[in-house]
């Protein structure tokens, strides 16, 4: 592991109030139901204008997305890409897409296969590793909206494939202006330790959502999938070994897991522009693993002490000061 002074890391001054200095509180007020209809109001425009794209990549592969474009278009379109389990309506990327929409971008909210309302059209199971069905559905958005600039913002599971969409940008002729990576998964195995011995709260919460996934996809493809062996594990673990046997790609969960791994040398080779922002208290992503990540001159590395997992809320209205964040490191 790269010793820790020689990565350069910016610090932030975010506080939030005293009510939601707790990691878990700010976890948990970020996602939280009674969030999103004071979300909803706000975004009205932006919903309004949303339509959803369907964009191709190989083998007939399509992913879900939802644009929403000016008035009069503007040409500067910013992609924003949810965590595991979540989609475009998960309230930090509804929050951060309509800040962005009030700022004057167009906005582009893409779903990973499998999520959101997105399991018929694929019948292939997703899985972390793919990654090249993402770039080219990027590539797709690009050759049909034509914009002047593209930045991707991406959240924990989604700021992992922004930074990999960023590495192999140049040679995939994306155009990509800037990326910022939220709280992104950066050693996936130290995630899924972290999970297992933190508060059982996150653990059962990805467990439930990841079965009611499950349960959506063998829906579709009754004659593909029986998951009747899958419902009853209570462990993330155990899920993700029997169903990694299905996909027949990998040898072993470690050689999974490093495969979107963004340790080492992964970063080494970026050519474009990426912010990330880290929490010391992120009871999701062990702080530590922002150690394990290489030097890069294109890579920009901010941390600040409170803001749990994704939520960075800022005061009684539930605003949230990572779009501020966002803001400031696109203009």
């Amino acid at each position: 592991m790269p010793v820790e002074n020689k990565l350069h890391i910016i610090e932030e001054d975010f506080i939030p109030p005293s009510w939601a200095k707790n990691c878990h509180m700010q976890s948990l007020l970020g996602t939280l139901k009674f969030r999103k209809p004071i979300l909803l109001k706000k975004s009205k425009n932006l919903l309004e204008q949303s339509k959803e794209l369907l964009l191709e990549a190989h083998d007939d592969i399509r992913l879900q997305s939802f644009y929403s474009p000016q008035i009069k278009p503007s040409k500067k379109l910013a992609l924003l890409i949810h965590g595991w389990e979540g989609s475009h309506e998960s309230l930090y990327l509804l929050s951060a897409a309509n800040s962005l929409y009030k700022a004057g971008y167009d906005i582009l909210r893409l779903n990973l296969r499998d999520h959101g309302n997105s399991h018929h059209l694929n019948q292939e199971l997703f899985h972390s590793n793919r990654l090249q069905e993402v770039v080219e559905a990027i590539v797709s958005a690009q050759n049909q909206l034509q914009p002047n600039t593209l930045d991707i913002i991406g959240f924990s599971l989604g700021g992992n494939f922004t930074c990999r969409v960023a590495i192999e940008a140049p040679a995939n002729n994306i155009k990509l202006n800037k990326a910022i990576a939220i709280c992104p998964a950066i050693n996936p195995i130290d995630i899924l330790h972290q999970l297992e011995n933190g508060l059982s709260f996150y653990h059962d919460y990805f467990v439930k959502k990841w079965k009611r996934s499950l349960r959506k996809k063998e829906n579709y493809f009754p004659e593909a999938y029986n998951f009747k062996d899958i419902y009853p594990m209570k462990s993330m673990r155990t899920m993700t070994e029997h169903l990694l046997e299905l996909f027949g790609d990998f040898e072993s969960p470690e050689e999974y897991f490093n495969g979107y791994s963004l340790s080492g040398e992964r970063m080494a080779s970026l050519k474009t522009s990426v912010t990330l922002l880290m929490t010391k208290d992120d009871p999701v992503i062990n702080y530590r693993d922002t150690f394990s990540l290489v030097q890069n001159k294109h890579l920009a590395i901010h941390a600040n002490q409170y803001g749990g997992h994704c939520g960075f809320i800022k005061n009684a209205k539930l605003e949230s000061w990572a779009d501020d964040f966002i803001l400031k490191h696109l203009s």
